[in-house]
């Protein structure tokens, strides 16, 4: 689970219903969108992921109190976390007793100003600290069995095996030891993940080799011109749902 340089992970705990089109629209924008609803093991996730950006439900989980202390213990346990409130209060005392006295880093939004004034700033938050990092598109890694890859080569039906997705390209072990150079290029790809195919064209742009086996990986980037919004569209819900299943899985073990 990859942080930093290459992204920071953004996790909104008790997401309201009302922000749930919000977090769409970020992870529409490349963003990398975590939810979750279990306080204690995402505290204990967040240590081991030290840049990471916290936007908090005050309005559900725990009462006032309960969340004072949560966000001071997240504030001492993880120091460089970035830590933002969401809620429905429009209490100016308590949005300024975490301004002010927690210095809580990225905002207290009050969600009744609706989805796209809530989107643009907590976008403009994202953006203020870095969350795509110096990436373009979020990726998810790809479990054994996520999703595999069909394409004409030379007169045979080949095979691959995903092992990374994005919106802009995927990653895939070819089976049989087929080895396709870089610059090859792969015309109506059917692609079919987590049950749901996506057909595109694109170009091998680099190979290496990975574990013992040395097994060729071959990097692919999709043609522009084969992915229509609506693809790219189904394609970034494939990465979250990746990626936030792999992240239960993280939460499943703190």
């Amino acid at each position: 689970m990859e942080n930093g340089v290459l992204g920071k992970k953004v996790f909104f705990l008790y997401p309201p219903t009302v922000l749930m089109e919000v977090v769409d629209e970020l992870a529409r924008q490349e963003f990398e969108v975590y939810l979750s609803r279990e306080h204690e093991k995402l505290r204990k996730v967040l240590t081991t992921l030290p840049g990471a950006i916290l936007f908090v439900n005050l309005d559900d989980g725990l009462d006032e109190a309960g969340w004072r202390s949560y966000v001071r213990s997240i504030r001492a346990e993880t120091p460089a976390a970035g830590i933002g409130l969401v809620t429905l209060n429009e209490d100016e005392e308590l949005r300024e007793f975490y301004l002010m006295n927690l210095r809580v880093q990225c905002g207290f939004v009050i969600l009744k100003i609706g989805a796209t004034k809530t989107a643009a700033i907590l976008t403009k938050t994202l953006e203020a600290n870095e969350a795509r990092g110096r990436r373009k598109f979020v990726r998810a890694a790809c479990s054994p069995g996520t999703g595999q890859c069909d394409v004409d080569y030379e007169g045979a039906r080949l095979k691959a095996k995903l092992t990374d997705l994005s919106s802009a390209g995927m990653a895939a072990r070819f089976e049989g030891g087929i080895n396709p150079g870089v610059g090859t290029v792969l015309r109506d790809m059917s692609l079919t993940i987590k049950g749901q195919r996506i057909l595109a064209s694109g170009t091998i742009v680099a190979t290496y080799s990975e574990g013992e086996s040395r097994a060729g990986i071959h990097v692919v980037m999709f043609n522009p011109g084969s992915i229509d919004e609506a693809r790219r569209e189904k394609l970034r819900s494939l990465v979250s749902r990746i990626n936030q299943a792999a992240m239960d899985i993280v939460f499943e073990r703190a």
